[in-house]
């Protein structure tokens, strides 16, 4: 009687539970990729549903600092058109308040692998023409926000400031290639900044 030797045994046994595990762990992927485009597929229709708006914020009124001007713009060397802005406003019961305003902005709840979520405002200085109706020194600031084009249908509820990687139209995220891409870079694009402009007299600008 002809029997197989118990090393070839072992070696077939051992070959078998290779391919089984590969064959699980290929079915596994298979089925998570599926399940991510189908959380694609229902975030870019969400997207599809969203339009942003602007809501303004109650206008700050700028005082004179010590120095005589509205404002003082500390901007950067490598870009002019970032940095901070350094403002004092009239509050309540006429208390001087100190404040600024910076192009990057940045929040406190961490990102993945605890990198700080930075978000970029649209800073504008604008100089207020003598003919002008309205002389008044101040800050006016037009938050971005999102809201469904139908109320019917889903929409995206995130934070409009957040680097959103899906988009409404067709491009490599629906691909599995795209979808790796998103889990493992930090690539995105902002949905849309908030509108900030101080408003100062001619001659009063110093910065």
């Amino acid at each position: 009687m002809y029997s197989t030797p118990l090393p070839q045994r072992q070696r077939l046994r051992n070959r078998a539970i290779t391919i089984a595990i590969i064959a699980a762990l290929g079915g596994g992927v298979f089925l998570w990729l599926n399940h991510i485009k189908e959380q694609n597929a229902q975030k870019r229709a969400a997207m599809a549903n969203t339009k942003i708006v602007y809501v303004a914020d109650p206008v700050q009124k700028l005082v004179k600092r010590a120095d005589g001007s509205y404002y003082k713009a500390a901007l950067t060397t490598e870009d002019p058109n970032t940095g901070t802005y350094d403002y004092t406003t009239l509050e309540e019961r006429d208390v001087v308040v100190p404040k600024s305003v910076s192009v990057e902005e940045q929040r406190e709840e961490p990102q993945f692998l605890w990198r700080p979520l930075t978000f970029t405002n649209d800073v504008e200085v604008r100089i207020i023409g003598p003919h002008e109706a309205d002389r008044m020194p101040r800050l006016e600031r037009l938050r971005c926000a999102v809201k469904p084009i139908d109320a019917s249908k889903p929409s995206y509820t995130g934070d409009p400031h957040a680097e959103v990687r899906l988009k409404s139209g067709p491009d490599q995220e629906g691909t599995d290639a795209g979808i790796l891409t998103a889990l493992f870079s930090n690539g995105g694009q902002q949905l849309c900044q908030d509108r900030i402009t101080i408003l100062v007299p001619d001659g009063s600008i110093q910065p």
